[in-house]
């Protein structure tokens, strides 16, 4: 609306920032949380809102009233519930947001494992209101990290949802963001893969839920994204919503921290828009191979050859066929992919690859001898890049896959994936092999900050560790959980250790010579040990110390040639460090080299792998790009590149960083 609610200790104004316009409001002794308008103040029968804080109770008043009026909604919100037949003992509403002429607000339960709820407020009176549970719950999106903020905002005359999930509870970085819309219709949330149209602004303040807007935005540059901050710098990020990147927007130097009394709000400027924009329909080409339909990327050429210019049709109707097909076998895997999408012509030299059988490819198939980057679009396609040629192409999630599934893991050619609330499998994407595990026990919802299995799943030694940053409700202490599953059983185990000042930092864990070591935030190494005739142990070593005692902002653990490393990033990319553990010392060891051997990190899953292709050994790759290229960093340089840029060394702000990823070594058997 242009304008902002400033209040100090008893005084409170409406006051529009870009004309200088005040409108006095009677004075507030009362603590609130939140504050709303229900149409723009021009309006004859706009109405100012406060909720208070801590107290099921509503301040408002009409402009050119002299006082506010205080509404209880304790016994109006428990009747709304019971109707809806609804048992909750905590009646705090929270995050109103008006859409269409509408008042909505979120009630938050009291149990933590609960689901959030929205209600309508309407009738507002001197002496009464309404409250109508709709019985619409909040998306659920699995836990990834140690905090996450879920804000209710109106956009265009829709209701959105944005969830951030941070990696920490100070707010220096953040795993995943997913946006929601409401379907009034049939009171469904729908996920939100593109917003051409608008962008979404999310407060620096975490308790500021109200202070969270959306703007119609036509310029491509700006629309589409959510914009937020981080508690540890001065930059302005933004989260590109359909390629699920991250990158930094601004810098401002004058940025207020996030913890300071008084955090900066968003203010929009009063727009009056109309969205003509239309969203892309998907080109892509798709074509049946084996298990799952791989698609050609976003711009290849239409199959038909009628559909090309006279000039090329003659020149492929010249080419030699048996030339056709001896170009089609020197070809990469995913070139080979796109060749065959390209024209009939070639379409019928390049035979259909038999998916089980692309292994004896490896020989002549360079991209199958490094990982790929591995990650899922749009709930129903899996989609890999290959880091060295930059291709990009597609596989179909199987139907239990589908509706929303995040990787947890990955290890010989298979995929940990958790799907939904309670469900976890395994997944080999070139095969569509899926193997389920047990479904989670009881109540238990999925909150894990770090996880790993011990080797394939084919294997009947194969185990499964979740570690949940959860507290123990039971006895009020500050610990953690580890869920372990082997398999072929039909139920996960769950112990409880003390914290013992470790933090996981949103690593994988690591299996290693019969136990799970596992790197904190601090740098400290903690060891898990699964025992089948005692108890499970977890303790934090001593020794070694952490090699890096600030500056960093990442730090990765992985086996390397039967060693263990530690890699530790500077913040904003400024540094990246290497070490070896020196396992009869107990100490960490500064690696200067990698040899022939070759790193791929990520939060969930890291590999090292010997280089097969010359010019991508001595590197540590990143779910990091700069333009389409990937960036890795040179242990030879010191700096970061990526092979499109070849010797130009790249930063940060020119890059957009992954997330929700991993890497995967294909398989076919």
């Amino acid at each position: 609306m242009g304008g902002g609610l400033c209040s100090s200790a008893y005084d409170c104004i409406l006051w529009n920032p870009l004309t200088l316009e005040r409108i006095s409001l009677p004075q507030v002794n009362a603590e609130i949380s939140f504050s709303i308008l229900t149409c723009h103040p021009s309006e004859p029968d706009c109405k100012v809102l406060l909720f208070a804080s801590g107290i099921p109770s509503i301040l408002y008043c009409e402009l050119g009233n002299k006082e506010w009026i205080t509404l209880n909604y304790h016994d109006e919100l428990r009747r709304s519930l019971q109707e809806e037949e609804i048992v909750e003992d905590n009646l705090i509403l929270y995050n109103p947001v008006c859409c269409n002429g509408n008042l909505y607000a979120v009630l938050v339960p009291s149990r933590w494992d609960s689901k959030l709820h929205i209600v309508k407020i309407h009738d507002i009176q001197p002496d009464s209101l309404k409250i109508e549970s709709l019985n619409v719950f909040l998306p659920v999106v699995p836990p990834l990290g140690a905090t996450k903020r879920i804000y209710l905002m109106e956009s265009c005359g829709d209701l959105f949802t944005v969830e951030i999930q941070y990696k920490d509870q100070i707010l220096t970085g953040v795993l995943a963001i997913e946006i929601h819309r409401l379907n009034f219709s049939n009171k469904e949330w729908l996920k939100v893969d593109s917003a051409k149209d608008r962008a979404f602004f999310l407060p620096p303040g975490v308790e500021q839920a109200d202070a969270a807007v959306s703007s119609p935005a036509s310029n491509s540059d700006i629309a589409n994204r959510v914009y937020f901050t981080l508690f540890d710098n001065n930059n302005l990020y933004s989260y590109n919503i359909e390629d699920g990147t991250v990158s930094i927007s601004s810098i401002f130097l004058n940025l207020p921290r996030v913890y300071e009394p008084s955090s900066p709000i968003w203010l929009m400027p009063d727009l009056r828009f109309t969205n003509t924009l239309k969203e892309a329909k998907d080109k892509s080409n798709t074509e049946q191979e084996g298990g799952g339909k791989v698609c050609g990327k976003e711009n290849d050429i239409k199959e038909d050859v009628e559909d090309i210019g006279d000039t090329n049709e003659l020149f492929l109707s010249d080419l030699p066929f048996d030339m056709v097909k001896v170009i089609a076998e020197r070809l990469i895997l995913v070139d080979y992919l796109h060749f065959r999408a390209t024209c009939k012509i070639f379409h019928y030299a390049a035979p259909s690859i038999q998916w089980r059988i692309a292994l004896q490819m490896r020989v002549e198939s360079p991209s199958l001898l490094s990982p790929w980057l591995v990650f899922f679009e749009k709930q129903s396609v899996c989609t890999f890049i290959d880091p060295k040629h930059g291709e990009k192409y597609h596989i179909n999630l199987p139907q239990e896959l589908k509706g929303g599934c995040i990787i947890c893991g990955s290890q010989d050619g298979w995929l940990l994936v958790a799907v939904g609330e309670k469900s976890t499998f395994f997944f080999n994407p070139f095969t569509q092999v899926i193997i389920p595990l047990a479904e989670l026990n009881g109540h238990e919802t999925r909150s894990f900050s770090c996880i790993g299995f011990s080797s394939s799943p084919t294997s009947s030694e194969c185990v499964v560790v979740e570690f949940d940053k959860r507290m123990c409700l039971e006895s009020g202490d500050d610990k953690f959980g580890v869920e372990s599953c082997r398999m072929r059983e039909d139920h996960w185990n769950m112990n409880f250790f003390d914290d013992a000042d470790f933090s996981f930092n949103d690593n994988s864990a690591v299996f290693y010579r019969g136990a799970f070591y596992c790197l904190g935030k601090k740098g400290n190494l903690g060891l898990l040990k699964l025992n089948d005739e005692e108890e499970d142990t977890w303790e934090v070593l001593t020794q070694p110390k952490s090699p890096c005692l600030s500056g960093y902002h990442k730090n990765f653990l992985v086996e390397c040639d039967g060693e263990l490393l530690s890699v530790f990033v500077g913040c904003l990319g400024k540094w990246v460090q290497v070490f070896k553990l020196n396992e009869s010392k107990m100490t960490w060891i500064r690696v200067e080299s990698l040899g022939n051997y070759m790193l791929y990190l990520s939060c969930s899953s890291s590999l090292a792998v010997m280089a097969k292709t010359p010019g991508m050994e001595n590197k540590i790759y990143f779910p990091i790009f700069c333009g389409e290229s990937m960036v890795f960093f040179s242990l030879e340089t010191k700096k970061f590149h990526s092979f499109e840029s070849k010797d130009v060394a790249i930063d940060f702000y020119s890059s957009r960083e992954k997330l929700r990823c991993g890497w995967i070594e294909p398989r076919w058997c």
